[in-house]
């Protein structure tokens, strides 16, 4: 199938990965986003056709068999907080948390896999994300770091793996700059290694006189499962390398859910916890006016947070998407040398382990085993 883009077109895919999970995205310059005539794959759009469907069924079936077999809920400063649970209390304690718009089914793929190499896997939906509902929204990445501190204390673990992908990467750096004492090891997918606000100086130039929005749009409602399915698929597959499988489905569908008026929605609010991304979200003068969440993630700068850096840290740079942060991630490593490792993950789109799963276990695997040497 042949599709025109034009500018602003690419320039969106370029910035998807930017907010749909909450990573820095650097566009392409606005001379090399010309319109254009592209070879565009076929599965872009999500056809509504029989076999589709059924894929879709089937999704969510795995999805709600999941959640019956490793969700719970956890009360927690005065929230109810959910998450999903593989292992036993006995093993090694691994915090996930998952990046903007996103939630604990992003996990899914790997939970059991974990478990059996020795982990005790926690994976929080976060405020305000997925089933862990709030109506005051005036909180930082300080606050989920507090989160996750309480979860542990209630869970009785006294340390713990701390990780998180993109958005998630930033919850775990800052947990680590208020609880170094509580970290076993950190890991930094895609998110938490890197200086946005500087990074967002840099870059503010090529996007300024641009349009552009970021998704899902969370106020939108759907008049079925099937077209809000179609439309966050078609948005994923933008910054995907290649088709999403059908055992992805299952993870995008646990972002949808039926209203009481019975048409379909995404399960965050994305003004309330991002603020209007077709404008301070992109200009580094503007951070005063978006949530705190935001704000505090414009904030975070790991080359101070891990000055004194003690555990051992994994930074997994996926080498395929549209964030170019090899050189930040150089730069942390060269402060701990001996502590911190940097993993590329060749072809790999920003959600990397949810493309290449196996290689989130392995380097997992060599963590733990890592850790239990020093004990």
């Amino acid at each position: 199938m042949i599709i025109k883009l034009n500018a602003r077109q690419i320039l969106m895919s370029a910035s998807a990965s930017l907010f749909c999970l909450s990573a820095c995205a650097t566009p392409p310059k606005p001379e090399e986003a010309t319109t254009s005539v592209v070879q565009t794959p076929s599965y872009l759009n999500f056809a509504d056709t029989t076999e589709n469907r059924k894929n879709l069924e089937l999704a969510i079936q795995e999805y709600e068999q999941v959640r019956k077999d490793h969700g719970k809920s956890i009360t927690v400063n005065g929230i109810d907080m959910f998450y999903l649970e593989w292992g036993e209390p006995g093993g090694i304690p691994l915090i996930w948390s998952h990046g903007y718009s996103s939630r604990s089914f992003g996990l899914m793929q790997v939970g059991d896999d974990l478990a059996k190499a020795g982990f005790h896997v926690i994976a929080l939906d976060s405020r305000g994300h997925g089933e862990t509902k709030v109506s005051n929204y005036d909180f930082s990445l300080s606050h989920l770091a507090d989160d996750i501190r309480a979860v542990m204390d209630e869970l009785g673990m006294e340390k713990a793996v701390i990780g998180g992908l993109s958005l998630g990467g930033f919850i775990s750096t800052t947990f680590y700059d208020h609880y170094p004492e509580r970290t076993l090891a950190l890991v930094l997918e895609d998110g938490g290694s890197y200086y946005v606000q500087g990074h967002l100086e840099k870059n503010y130039h090529l996007v300024k006189d641009l349009d552009l929005s970021y998704g899902p749009n969370s106020e939108k409602l759907f008049p079925s499962f099937f077209d809000a399915f179609k439309e966050l698929i078609e948005l994923f597959q933008m910054m995907w390398p290649e088709e999403i499988e059908a055992s992805k489905y299952a993870m995008l569908a646990s972002l949808i859910v039926e209203t009481e008026e019975g048409k379909f929605k995404y399960r965050h609010d994305g003004l309330k916890l991002w603020g209007d991304g077709t404008k301070a979200a992109f200009n580094p003068a503007e951070a005063h006016v978006t949530p705190m969440l935001h704000q505090s993630w414009r904030r975070v700068h790991p080359l101070i947070t891990f000055r004194n850096l003690h555990v051992p840290m994994i930074v997994i740079d996926p080498i395929g998407d549209h964030i170019h942060l090899s050189d930040q991630n150089e730069k942390l490593r060269q402060l701990h040398p001996e502590l911190i490792s940097v993993i590329e993950y060749p072809g790999a789109p920003h959600s990397a382990h949810q493309f290449r799963p196996e290689w989130l276990v392995r380097d997992l695997t060599n963590l733990l085993e890592q850790l239990e040497q020093q004990k």
